[in-house]
């Protein structure tokens, strides 16, 4: 063996030093995964024993903090649609919420490819007032969007809770115009080369394109139309029209007076609780990469 190769020879015989199977990257991923799955239980525990007690007979004890209920019953259940009625509230809100669902969701989509695709005078401007109006809290605008519902003559109507989606709110617009920007320019001057109008190029071009953003706005929509409490209270006082949600709230005011109100609320709350998780179930796949693209300035 040459002088040469010895260093090299010392060297491939040294050991190599004890690591353990278990890598630093693996090891960190399985502890924030045991914390985070820790963390969720306990934050989902509370909803589990309220799932629980809804299917446990009223007359008979359960332990409050198990969910596992102590004589299973859908007593609670049958009550909510036939003393209580709750069915029809659910379809009020079904049909108001959907409705309104659509349009904000068409006119939030059309609005954000004006904003990204289309040049016209003061387009900088406009997408600059939508920012403001994002700035601005929704319950400032309650008394003039009450006048103005009260003047068209649309208080206890459903047209003045689905009218106001029409313009799409701005934060559907800037989401939207932000999912726009991803579309390649030339394909649309291609599309307007062979003829194509806008409205057509929109709807046979854009909007294939745009599914997962569409399905993510359509979820925050029929999320937040679904759970919205204060503007459907103040415009619908009529009992027989009320929404889900205010409907529950005035069944709050029983409890004391009627001892199945507050199981009653308990059921009706999961019951509208199906709706939202059932959507975010459907879209999670899409939620996280549509809204990392939307933020991409």
């Amino acid at each position: 063996m040459s002088t040469f190769d010895a260093p090299r020879a010392i060297s491939l015989e040294r050991k190599e030093p004890w690591r353990p199977h278990v890598g630093y990257h693996r090891l960190r991923a399985i502890v924030i995964t045991v914390v985070a799955s820790v963390l969720a239980l306990i934050f989902v525990w509370p909803f589990l024993c309220m799932l629980g007690t809804s299917f446990n007979r009223i007359d008979v004890w359960m332990n409050p903090l198990l969910p596992i209920p102590a004589q299973f019953s859908t007593k609670l259940y049958e009550l909510m649609v036939t003393k209580y009625q709750f069915h029809h509230y659910i379809w009020n809100s079904v049909v108001v919420v959907f409705t309104s669902t659509a349009l904000s969701v068409l006119a939030s989509s059309l609005a954000g490819y004006a904003l990204a695709k289309c040049e016209f005078p003061g387009r900088n401007l406009l997408f600059m007032i939508v920012l403001s109006v994002m700035l601005l809290p929704s319950q400032t605008m309650i008394v003039s969007q009450f006048v103005v519902m009260r003047q068209l003559k649309l208080v206890n109507n459903y047209w003045g809770l689905i009218l106001p989606a029409v313009g799409g709110g701005a934060g559907g617009i800037f989401l939207m115009r932000q999912f726009m920007l991803s579309v390649p320019t030339e394909m649309l001057e291609a599309a307007r080369i062979d003829g194509s109008s806008e409205f057509g190029l929109f709807l046979r071009i854009v909007l294939p394109t745009m599914k997962a953003p569409v399905g993510v706005l359509a979820t925050l929509s029929l999320q937040g139309g679904w759970n919205a409490l204060l503007w459907p209270q103040i415009l619908i006082t009529d009992e027989a029209k009320m929404l889900l949600m205010p409907a529950i709230v005035r069944q709050n005011r029983l409890i004391g007076v009627d001892p199945y109100a507050l199981p009653a609320v308990w059921a009706a709350a999961i019951t509208g609780a199906v709706l939202p998780l059932a959507l975010y179930a459907y879209s999670q796949k899409n939620f996280i990469s549509a809204m990392s693209g939307a933020i991409k300035m």
